[in-house]
Formats: C-alpha cells, structure tokens, sequence
C-alpha cells in the first residue's frame, strides 16, 4: 500500500501567469473545436453586414510596413482584422471580456500581446484576464504563450 496519495505535479505543468504574460488565439483550437471561426465572426461580432453577402475566399498579398516582406493571408481574415481595428475602441470595451480580449488580438493581427496591454485596451484588470484565460479552461483559443512554445 503505497504511504503517499497524492498525485505528483510535473513542474514543467506549473507556470506563473504574471501582467508580462503574452496571449494569443491559437487558430487550431477553432480547428479542433465544434465551432466555426468564420460563422462566430459573422454573427457574434457583426462583420456580416459590412462584408456583404459576398465572402472573399482567396488570398491577398500583404506588406508588413515594418519590414517590408510581402507575405499571402487569406482575404477574409485581413477584412476582419481591418474591421476590428477600425472599431477596436467600441468592441473593446463593451460586451463579455472573452469577446473584447478576442477582438483586441484580432485587431493587433493575433500578434501576442501581454496581459496589461490588452487589460489597458479592454479597460479591465490584468489579473481578470490572467485568471480568465490563464486556466485550463480556452474560450475562444485565447491561451498564454510561453517562451518555449
């Protein structure tokens, strides 16, 4: 009979979640999901009336104006994003916290961005956001994102 019942936690499981923490949606979990990114992003979010009836289903040529690399994303996903940063205040601050964290990091392009700064975007604490999506539980795919992922 074994003298220690409880069950052994690998450190590498355990990580401090902190304001510097980086977030980011991770796309694959929509993949995995039941769910369909492009339905919740024409419903919830209310980019249908402004994308028309017409979806772009190709890609685009993109320039990053940092550093000036030309790189092909899907045409949706750059009308979406060009949404959310022209309405970026409004969604960011009204509206369930999944939904205005998801907002804010779809507006940045889903580069990853730390828990104060979207806290300072969506007008809510960093520590809300890193309880929220610092769990086990994902909404939406927004997940931390550590050094060595």
């Amino acid at each position: 009979m074994p003298t220690n019942t409880r069950p052994t936690i690998k450190s590498a499981h355990l990580r401090l979640l902190t304001a510097e923490t980086r977030f980011y949606i991770d796309y694959s979990w929509w993949d995995e999901s039941h769910l369909d990114l492009r339905t919740y992003l024409l419903t919830r979010l209310s980019v249908g009336g402004e994308l028309g009836a017409e979806l772009p289903a190709d890609r685009i040529d993109l320039i990053d104006s940092k550093t000036g690399e030309v790189r092909q994303v899907d045409a949706f996903q750059y009308l979406v994003r060009e949404h959310f940063n022209r309405h970026d205040n409004e969604l960011a601050i009204q509206g369930a916290l999944v939904d205005a964290v998801f907002s804010v990091l779809l507006a940045n392009g889903n580069e990853p961005m730390t828990a104060a700064e979207i806290a300072e975007r969506v007008h809510r604490p960093a520590d809300l956001l890193i309880k929220t999506f610092g769990g086990s539980t994902v909404y939406h795919g927004i997940r931390p994102l550590f050094d060595d992922d």
